[in-house]
């Protein structure tokens, strides 16, 4: 084979090799994954998965208590969201598939496995629910008898797997069996050797998705999860090795159960007892940061002791960028203690809060009246932020923008970074807040108009509408006054519609513009009173001495 195809073969399996990895980075469904919780509300628990650049959501039923944000839980994709990239997961059926594979190689491996009884077939048996899945316990297995009025519904008790049906995911499992196993001469043995609370050293037999199975003196006991370490949900798989001797602490012992529980964590001290005893509110302590989240940065400051600093505790900007433009997971930090609950196990801390605050030196420039320039940070919904001085951001509410009430997206007139002359509205010291405004910076539309048309003023407009208690006249585009009826020469013996038609040029005089209600009053009945007595001044002059009466003078003195 040639060089050159060498070369394309190379190539071509590149290219395959690659497509392989992208499809195997795209989530599927039925796949299982991992992800972290983001949010929680009413109806869904939001996460972001582990691995790829994908969210999803899983019904707030299928967990028993609210989970806690930054917990991971493991789910099965149902389907994608029709109207964007995330998608659909269930924690139910991810638990159901993994319990399955438990129940499996239970049955496999002959392990004993813990189920609670939750529901009862009468005179039968019970259904157990084991690891999520449903299996079968005859009476004849639960070893000792069933009686007349008694109830062992919700009772958790071990079991071995004596039978399963891979197709229906279904099975048989036995308590007899169990307990006929169990080696009554070891669990002698080991009782007269050791007791509950003492350090004794165990060889790990088998590592479980829940946990890890050791031997002791003959006798399995379990290491689960939660007694492995004080931090939760920390990975521990890599930390153990079949056949490795390791030293616990004895936690549960029931020979009449044959239930072992062995404990890791409980050899070392709680880390909140070492926080009752070390740290107090609005203390400097320095931590490790473990986790960046949408919602603020984890800082661990001792295995399973972490606290959190909220975006809105990261800096003094009323904008906090994501964490993880200001931190990196490994960095090390100082922060404040803002507060402890011991009883919940919750720490807040603060990072703002050892740099200056820029409000405590505030410029004198920054007061309520002034005139600045500044430039346009960002834009919401709701208006936008302009640079008042460096960390420090004001608010121009959308209503702040414009007169202009025609004008449906207000924020379209502004473009983040560009520099504009705003007015400060308020100041709020204590909620740190302030209220900018563009519009104050023009004339009000209707004090304009008002300078306009003085009272008194003859105007001359179109008829835009008519309702019984009178009708609208357009003065100035986008200006509309009220003729009321009793304005109206005739009064209310006067039919409207069949006197004035809309699109019909009318005069009247100004009776009041009210700027704050945005409001024009107009009348007929006053123009045509001013215009007779025009007429009779006219009338009753001299012929050598010129009228000093105007219009407008008639109005005003009609109006008095």
């Amino acid at each position: 084979m040639s060089s050159q195809q060498d070369k394309s073969t190379f190539a071509e399996v590149f290219k395959q090799w690659e497509e392989k990895k992208n499809d195997e980075a795209e989530i599927r469904k039925d796949q299982v994954v991992e992800g972290k919780v983001v949010s929680v509300d009413n109806d869904n628990v939001y996460v972001a998965i582990e691995g790829l650049k994908q969210e999803g959501r899983i019904p707030r039923s299928e967990f028993d208590e609210k989970p806690e944000l930054g917990s991971l839980v493991t789910a099965l994709v149902k389907r994608k969201e029709s109207t964007d990239s995330g998608c659909i997961l269930s924690k139910k059926e991810a638990d159901q598939r993994k319990g399955w594979e438990v129940v499996k190689d239970a049955f496999k491996n002959n392990y004993q496995v813990s189920g609670r009884l939750v529901n009862e077939i009468k005179g039968k048996g019970y259904i157990v629910n084991v690891e999520g899945s449903e299996l079968f316990l005859p009476a004849s297995q639960l070893s000792y008898k069933f009686s007349d009025g008694e109830n062992y519904k919700g009772v958790e008790l071990d079991f071995k797997v004596i039978e399963i049906n891979e197709r229906t995911r279904s099975g048989v499992v036995s308590r007899k069996k169990l307990l006929d196993e169990v080696n009554n001469e070891k669990w002698d043995a080991l009782a007269e050797k050791v007791k509950v609370g003492d350090k004794v050293k165990a060889t790990v037999s088998k590592i479980a998705s829940f946990g890890v199975f050791c031997d002791l003196e003959g006798v399995v006991g379990l290491l689960r999860q939660r007694d492995i370490s004080y931090k939760k949900f920390a990975p521990f798989k890599q930390y153990f090795t079949i056949g490795q001797e390791i030293e616990l602490q004895i936690l549960e012992m029931e020979k009449e159960n044959n239930k072992l529980a062995l404990g890791l964590k409980q050899l070392y001290e709680d880390p909140w007892v070492w926080a009752k005893r070390s740290l107090e509110k609005d203390m400097v302590i320095r931590g490790t940061v473990t986790s960046l989240t949408n919602f603020g940065a984890f800082v661990e400051l001792k295995e399973g002791l972490e606290g959190l600093i909220h975006t809105s505790e990261l800096t003094w900007a009323k904008k906090p960028p994501h964490p993880k433009e200001l931190l990196k997971k490994g960095q090390e930090v100082e922060a404040l203690i803002l507060d402890i609950d011991f009883e919940s196990r919750r720490l807040s801390l603060g990072l703002k809060q050892l740099q200056p605050n820029p409000w405590d030196a505030l410029g004198p420039e920054v007061r309520v009246g002034n005139v600045l320039t500044g430039k346009v940070t960002g834009i919401t919904k709701y208006g936008a932020f302009v640079e008042v001085e460096n960390g420090i951001e004001g608010l121009i509410h959308i209503s702040d923008i414009t007169w202009d009430e025609k004008q449906k997206n207000p924020t379209s007139l502004l473009k983040k970074g560009e520099e504009v002359k705003y007015i400060i509205l308020d100041i709020n010291f204590d909620a740190q807040r302030i209220s900018c405004g563009l519009k104050q910076l023009q004339e009000h539309p209707y004090e304009a108009l008002r300078n306009r048309y003085p009272i008194g003023s003859v105007v001359q407009g179109k008829i835009k509408s008519i309702v019984d208690f009178g009708m609208f006249v357009e003065i100035e585009p986008g200006f509309e006054g009220l003729v009321h009826i009793s304005e109206i020469p005739g009064g209310k013996d006067t039919n409207l519609a069949e006197s004035y038609k809309p699109g019909d040029i009318v005069k009247c005089a100004v009776v009041k513009i009210d700027s704050k209600n945005k409001k024009i009053s107009l009348s007929i009945k006053d123009f045509d009173k001013a215009l007779e007595r025009e007429e009779m001044a006219k009338y009753l002059k001299t012929s050598d001495t010129p009228s000093r009466e105007s219009l407008g003078s008639f109005i005003n003195s009609s109006l008095k």
